[in-house]
């Protein structure tokens, strides 16, 4: 049995929000927990390896999302989600996982939309206009994005007078050499994939992030580890692991905007990068060519059919990664995976109960469980990353 040590919660917002559970534990307590955790799902397999800490324990995302919402009365609110509730929001005052300009932005918002007479999203009727304020933040270049996403029904479009208005509330709120503002509208309609677009209303269209020495440009609608420091940490702990050697030929699937293939780049003689996001995949592409990583080629589209399409072209991998969303690989993805047949797969998860069934149908085509490494990317929560190597 683990010892727990208690701890005062830092935020004043400690027991209704939905995030940060954990805040009345100490951080020692919660790193011992999570390991077990994880050593309690795996069982006796491979080499475990205790879990690395996060670098740190405060004001360590880089990026936040929050929700607009009004009662049938008019009363509104712009913040976090209320625990146990059903998407009911609370106006958020202050968060310690963030640096304090993305609470300060936040106010100014949620000031200006008291000022205009918008509406927030009701997704029951497809009415509104307002839908989340998405706040993103260069760790490592100070850069600042912030993101408004709106409803695409133009009954609800969002007039130019609100549009400045809401520019200069947050220029004020967010001062930054690099700052971007940004619209997302998002559009849906029965039988029709919802559809996203985007007009950048000051700023650039994408914010610098520096990872093992090579700087990043990610897009407003690129995927981004929300842990900037400890993920540099992960990508370097999963390929020392991983063995990676300058004759490797590495797969980077599902690979976002490639970070990992590019970091893997560093050692290996050829990476390929497989990335269904259009978006993503173009992050990739550019950053790739801007830093001019030549072993590094990436491919858009679904990477069942990109491989398929591509067999006789492409080298065999010596090493896979995969670094899937919560659900893990579906049945089709895990017999893709095992049929590459790569000496070597590094599976990184947020969810090691999926990551665990996974690796016990690699394990059916002959893979077997090397090394599991957790990290802590999310003190204060009940989640984790975790690392496992898998061998033939």
């Amino acid at each position: 049995m683990i010892p727990v040590i208690s701890a005062t919660p830092r935020c004043i917002h400690f027991g209704s929000c939905g995030g940060c559970t954990s805040q009345n534990i100490a951080y020692e307590s919660q790193l011992a927990l999570k390991e077990q955790n994880v050593r309690d799902i795996f069982g006796e397999q491979g080499d475990f390896y205790p879990i690395m800490p996060s670098n740190s324990v405060w004001n360590y995302r880089n990026k936040m999302e929050y929700s607009f919402s009004e009662t049938s009365k008019g009363e509104k609110f712009l913040g976090l989600i209320i625990a146990k509730t059903r998407g009911h929001v609370f106006n958020l005052e202050e968060c310690h996982l963030v640096d304090p300009w993305l609470v300060d932005v936040l106010t100014a918002v949620r000031a200006w939309w008291l000022s205009t007479t918008l509406k927030a999203y009701w997704h029951g009727k497809n009415a509104g206009s307002l839908r989340t304020l998405t706040v993103r933040h260069g760790m490592t270049t100070g850069d600042r994005m912030v993101i408004l996403t709106v409803s695409g029904n133009p009954e609800y479009a969002i007039k130019q007078h609100d549009l400045d208005t809401f520019v200069a509330a947050v220029k004020e709120a967010a001062v930054c050499e690099h700052l971007s503002i940004v619209l997302r509208i998002q559009q849906i309609a029965k039988g029709v994939p919802t559809q996203f677009y985007e007009m950048i209303l000051f700023g650039p269209d994408y914010i610098r992030e520096k990872i093992a020495g090579l700087e990043f440009h990610v897009s407003p609608k690129a995927f981004f580890q929300p842990n900037t420091f400890t993920a540099e940490k992960l990508y370097e702990r999963a390929l020392q692991l991983a063995g990676i050697t300058e004759k490797s030929i590495v797969y980077d699937l599902y690979c976002g905007i490639g970070i990992f293939g590019m970091c893997a780049a560093k050692k290996a003689k050829e990476v390929i990068g497989i990335e269904l996001s259009p978006d993503s995949a173009y992050d990739a592409k550019t950053n790739s060519q801007r830093l001019g990583i030549k072993n590094f080629t990436i491919y858009e589209g679904d990477v069942a059919k990109v491989l398929a399409e591509k067999k006789e072209l492409l080298p065999h991998p010596d090493v896979v990664i995969v670094d899937p969303p919560r659900p893990g690989l579906d049945g089709k993805a895990l017999a893709l995976v095992a049929s590459l047949q790569a000496r070597t797969i590094v599976y990184v998860s947020c969810n090691p109960l999926t990551q665990v069934d996974n690796c016990k149908a690699l394990a059916e085509h002959g893979y077997k469980i090397c090394y599991i490494q957790p990290v802590d990317q999310f003190p204060h929560t009940p989640h984790i990353e975790n690392i496992v190597i898998l061998t033939l």
